[in-house]
C-alpha cells in the first residue's frame, strides 16, 4: 500500500499534490465550465514540487463544492437543497463535529489514526451505534456538538501530526462535510495521509472532487441488496450505487468494513463478499469482517437483528470470507 508510505513520509499525500497542480484562473465561471476545467486534468505524483500555485487544483475543487453546496447533490439523495438555507434529507446545513482524537481501536495499519467525528448523516440506520451524533436533526444543536472552523482544524491536524500516521474524516458520516472537509486541507500544509471513512453514498460530482485528495477508503459496506438497505437505513438503491462507487475507486488504497448483522448472512454478507471477489480482487484492497454487531438505537423495533450474532453466524461469516478467497485484515 502506497498509503503506509505516505504515513511514514516517504511519500506525498495527494491533497499536497493537488495544491502543486496550477490551474486557470475560474473567477465567475458557472459550474458546468468548472467541471470542464476539473475534468482535464489528471493528478500524478510529479507535479509536487514542493510550491503550492494559486489558484491550484485544490482550489478549484473547493469552488465547485461551494456550487454543490448550494443545490446539494453531494450524496445519492441528490436533494437540491441550498443548503445555506435549506435542510434537505441529513438536516444538514454548517458542520459541526462532536469530537476529534488520537484513535487506537482503528485497523492495525492506521493507528494512532487522527479521527475527526462529523455530527450528523445520510443514512437513518435503524441499529445504530453513534446515533448520538448521526442522528442529529440541528433544530436545536446538543452541547456536544461543536462549531467546525475549517482553518482551526488543519492548526490541530498539523499539531498532531507528530503522532498520527493520518487524519480521518468520519462521522456520523463525512459526506455531507465535503466543502468543509475540502476547505480544512486548503490551510494543511504537513504531509498527512487522508483517510475517507465513509458508508460511500457518495454521487459521482462528490467522488470527483475526492480524486486526488484522498488516500485511503474505509469504507462500510453495509447491504448485499437493496431491500434491506431501505428498511434498515431508508435509502434507495444502495447495493447499486454503493456497487458503482467502490469500483469508482479501487485504483485507491481502500480496507473495506462489513458488520455482520444476525439473519443477514445470505441476503448481505454472502452477496457483497461475492462481488469483492468479482470486482475488487486487488492487492491493495482489504476486508475487515466485523462482528461488533449489538442491538442499539431502534434495532428493538426490528425482531430480525434484535440480539447480537451466534457463534455460528461468525463462523460462517468467516467461512465466506475463506470461500471467496478475501484479503483480510485482521
Amino acid at each position: 500500500m502506497i498509503f503506509l508510505k505516505k504515513a511514514e513520509n516517504e511519500a506525498i499525500s495527494n491533497f499536497l499534490i493537488a495544491k502543486c497542480i496550477e490551474v486557470e484562473d475560474f473567477g465567475g465561471l458557472k459550474l458546468e465550465d468548472l467541471w470542464e476545467i476539473h475534468n482535464s486534468i489528471k493528478v500524478k505524483e510529479k507535479y509536487f514540487d514542493g510550491e503550492f500555485k494559486k489558484p491550484n487544483l485544490l482550489d478549484l475543487k473547493i469552488e465547485i463544492a461551494r456550487n454543490i453546496f448550494k443545490n446539494c447533490h453531494f450524496c445519492e439523495h441528490r436533494c437540491y437543497v441550498n443548503r445555506e438555507k435549506d435542510r434537505g434529507f441529513c438536516k444538514i446545513r454548517k458542520s459541526y463535529y462532536s469530537s476529534e482524537f488520537l484513535h487506537m481501536g482503528e485497523e492495525r495499519i492506521l493507528i494512532p489514526s487522527h479521527t475527526i467525528f462529523f455530527c450528523g448523516c445520510n443514512f437513518k440506520c435503524v441499529f445504530c451505534q453513534n446515533w448520538d451524533i448521526s442522528q442529529v436533526y440541528f433544530e436545536k444543536i446538543p452541547c456536544y456538538c461543536h462549531p467546525y472552523n475549517p482553518k482551526d482544524m488543519a492548526k490541530i491536524i498539523e499539531r498532531k501530526r507528530i503522532y498520527s500516521k493520518n487524519v480521518n474524516f468520519v462521522g456520523g458520516e463525512p459526506t455531507p462535510h465535503l466543502l468543509s472537509i475540502l476547505e480544512t486541507l486548503k490551510y494543511v500544509n504537513l504531509n498527512i495521509p487522508v483517510v475517507w471513512n465513509s458508508n460511500m453514498y457518495l454521487t459521482i460530482e462528490a467522488l470527483k472532487l475526492l480524486d486526488g485528495v484522498v488516500d485511503l477508503y474505509l469504507t462500510d459496506f453495509k447491504f448485499g441488496n437493496n431491500t434491506c438497505a431501505e428498511r434498515l437505513s431508508k435509502v434507495k438503491n444502495y447495493f447499486d450505487i454503493v456497487k458503482r462507487n467502490h469500483i469508482f475507486v479501487k485504483e485507491y488504497d481502500m480496507i473495506i468494513r462489513h458488520l455482520v448483522m444476525p439473519n443477514h448472512l445470505q441476503c448481505c454478507t454472502e452477496r457483497i463478499f461475492k462481488f469483492i471477489k468479482e470486482n475488487l480482487d486487488r492487492k491493495n484492497i482489504l476486508v475487515n469482517v466485523m462482528f461488533q454487531y449489538r442491538p442499539e438505537y431502534k434495532a428493538k423495533f426490528y425482531n430480525d437483528i434484535n440480539r447480537p450474532l451466534t457463534y455460528e453466524e461468525m463462523d460462517m461469516a468467516m467461512e465466506l470470507a475463506k470461500k471467496y478467497k478475501l484479503n483480510l485484515i485482521l
